[in-house]
């Protein structure tokens, strides 16, 4: 059974709905893949670049200082200490493996979740982009303004073939966007609006149907 979302021209006119059949666009909602895709995605996009060198890494002599009594000062054993300067860092950042392994089925059953989610919600919307001969953003703007969401919440899929259509879109406020073939769970589920172009749907349906 086919589900029924908003068409917009590129001059944010109402078209005929389009229709749309499959999983992606019709799934139950599964909580427990969404969570284990976004953990993913969120762990794999961590730098985990923060590291420092306990008293066993730094460089430095062996060598005691000086003899453990009689000289009136504290005593120590190596100028690596914690306590001195240049020494150890105790308890410090290090690194440590952080991926989360997410299986490819599960990755897809979360984005069918999301994905059907906004269309139950009619937060799934499908524009035709038109041509755009140069970047205007006022261009892309003004159709947003006359759908209703401009500066709301929006991840915008487009096919990734026209750059000029990139530039008009990636500098409006709260708008992500998006190549189609790269869509995730955690993208489509940060914003509150879903649009994709029409011309990006068969690469969504390719890809992920």
């Amino acid at each position: 059974m086919a589900v029924k979302v908003r068409y917009y021209n590129i001059n944010g006119e109402k078209q005929s709905d389009v229709k749309l059949s499959g999983p992606l666009f019709e799934s139950e909602f599964d909580e427990s893949s969404l969570y284990h895709a976004v953990r993913g995605y969120l762990a794999h996009a961590r730098q985990n670049n923060a590291f420092v060198k306990d008293k066993s890494e730094v460089r430095g002599s062996g060598r005691k200082p000086w003899r453990q009594k009689g000289t009136g000062r504290a005593r120590v054993g190596t100028r690596q200490s914690p306590l001195w300067v240049g020494g150890g860092i105790t308890f410090g950042p290090r690194r440590k493996e952080l991926n989360f392994k997410v299986n490819k089925k599960v990755r897809r059953k979360a984005l069918y979740t999301a994905v059907s989610n906004r269309v139950k919600e009619d937060r799934f919307i499908v524009i035709d982009k038109g041509e755009f001969d140069h970047p205007s953003t006022k261009s892309f703007a003004s159709t947003l303004k006359s759908i209703g969401l401009y500066k709301k919440g929006i991840l915008l899929l487009y096919n990734g073939n026209d750059d000029n259509f990139y530039k008009s879109c990636r500098n409006i406020q709260n708008l992500d966007i998006l190549e189609a073939n790269k869509a995730n769970a955690y993208e489509v589920l940060k914003k509150g609006w879903l649009i994709v172009t029409k011309d990006a749907l068969p690469t969504l349906l390719e890809v992920f149907g």
